[in-house]
């Protein structure tokens, strides 16, 4: 079982609707918006809050997002592995995959810029691919490659501090269907939607055939 769940941030930029759902997220996280500058940054991260409030509600044991701790890497975890989840945001999106096995997502809106310097990216086929694409094809590439990198670091509980070019997630232009990392074969998928490219990876050859986008008013009924 697989849930990606999605919610327009933006919702939130009503101050009753934001006043509602720090009330709703819990205390970990209320503390944590608190610590942001910006308000955007506040309304994605309360928003990946509700959504992953929303999927205990799913299975029918909210009791359990109470329970939540984060590892010394900041990876958020259930005590007894009860379920499986990971968050991502970005530009107006929070995005929560949620499921009974391991899983890691990202999200990234496509944008104009794109690294000058690849090494410490892409693996050497990866980058022989990037530069022999057209400019046009070149954003797509590096924010799906991106994408799943991120992905399989967020599985693992590191993030970003594990080099991402120890490993190759493309197969030429194609993401690649699976991956061994840390003696486990992982399963990739991607999805694009408006100007955003988002990644899964899960130690099973299960995935949504969509994204469930909900709103606050579905988020916040209970």
């Amino acid at each position: 079982m697989i849930e990606l769940l999605l919610m327009e941030a933006d919702e939130l930029k009503d101050p009753v609707l934001f006043e509602r759902a720090r009330d709703l997220v819990g205390e970990a996280r209320r503390s944590h918006v608190e610590k942001l500058r910006k308000n955007d940054s506040k309304n994605l991260s309360l928003a990946a809050g509700l959504l992953l409030r929303y999927a205990f509600f799913m299975v029918r044991n909210p009791k359990l997002y109470d329970q939540i701790q984060v590892s010394p890497s900041g990876k958020p975890f259930l005590p007894n592995q009860e379920y499986y989840f990971s968050l991502s945001h970005s530009g107006q999106y929070a995005i929560c995959c949620f499921s009974d096995s391991p899983v890691g997502c990202d999200i990234e809106k496509i944008r104009e810029y794109l690294p000058r310097f690849t090494k410490k990216i892409f693996t050497a086929d990866e980058e022989a691919t990037y530069h022999s694409l057209l400019d046009v094809e070149k954003g797509m590439f590096f924010y799906q490659l991106w994408t799943c990198k991120e992905s399989v670091t967020k599985w693992m509980g590191k993030g970003i501090l594990h080099p991402f070019h120890f490993f190759s997630v493309m197969d030429g232009k194609k993401v690649k269907m699976s991956i061994p990392m840390e003696e486990i074969n992982l399963y990739l998928k991607s999805y694009f939607f408006e100007n955003y490219a988002l990644s899964l990876c899960s130690e099973r050859d299960e995935f949504p055939r969509e994204i469930k986008r909900l709103t606050s008013e579905i988020l916040m009924k209970n």
